[in-house]
């Protein structure tokens, strides 16, 4: 089956919370986990996560995100933050020793070489990290080979449908720096059908509100009125993409990309 853009079909609403479709859904491991508390306070892309699950975030920054994680797996559950900057590393370890949390690992490594073994994480993230990295490929493909089989890889990223100035592009960065490697969304989602995930799509889609002052640098009224219509395809969007690893595979697509090694 083919991930399918649905969230595209209908961008005045959004489908599902992001990271997760709550209790039953596509936000459900396969696998049995205890539910223990409420997760109603926390940020709805922790939706996907149950009681001893273990999460890898892609690009942890601070870790803010791993603390927050840390939260819902619980003390059976193990959530690593991969970051490439040391600086980011060292203070994230530096709150997770104030804090005291005993189920939180940060560890230095590039995203596209995770220092983890196959089939690790029940839950991997990443928030506005894909869209800066030199090879996409690589890093759908760790994401795919560190995710446990019926597990589940949550990406928020940004994405654009028609093509804009590259200029626009360029200016947008400022507001969130991962604009500048937006692609189109076939191309966003190829990377995953790519590397082996078969189920799954954009579960939460938002337009980037960018300031009047800068598209009339570039546009008329008509498309500046586009380019911060929901309804329209024209501009830039925020998307959350969750994907699934099979429960089982075939040779040529598990844990890795069969073109990978050719570039």
């Amino acid at each position: 089956m083919e991930v399918e853009v649905k969230s595209f079909e209908a961008k005045d609403s959004v489908k599902n919370s992001a990271c997760g479709c709550g209790s039953g859904g596509c936000g459900s491991h396969s696998k049995s986990h205890d539910h223990s508390g409420s997760q109603q306070n926390l940020p709805s892309r922790f939706q996907l996560l149950q009681e001893g699950d273990r999460v890898v975030e892609f690009g942890s920054g601070l870790g803010s995100d791993c603390f927050s994680a840390a939260s819902v797996v619980g003390p059976t559950g193990k959530v690593i933050g991969i970051d490439i900057s040391e600086q980011n590393i060292n203070t994230s370890r530096g709150i997770l020793d104030s804090l005291k949390v005993s189920n939180v690992e940060f560890r230095l490594g590039d995203i596209e070489a995770v220092p983890l073994p196959s089939e690790f994480a029940n839950v991997i993230y990443s928030s506005c990290v894909f869209n800066l990295q030199t090879n996409k490929q690589k890093v759908a493909d760790e994401m795919y080979r560190v995710c446990d089989h019926s597990g589940y890889v949550c990406v928020s990223d940004f994405v654009i449908i028609n093509d804009i100035p590259d200029e626009l592009r360029k200016e947008a960065s400022s507001i969130a720096g991962c604009i500048a490697g937006a692609e189109k969304v076939d191309v966003f989602m190829s990377y995953f059908q790519k590397t082996g995930f078969t189920q799954g799509g954009i579960v939460e889609v938002n337009k980037v509100e960018l300031p009047v002052e800068l598209l009339e640098k570039y546009f008329d009224d008509d498309m500046i009125k586009k380019y911060n219509d929901i309804n329209s395809d024209e501009g830039i969007f925020s998307v959350v993409l969750v994907v699934e690893k099979p429960e089982t595979c075939q040779a040529e697509t598990c844990c890795h990309n069969a073109d990978k090694h050719k570039n």
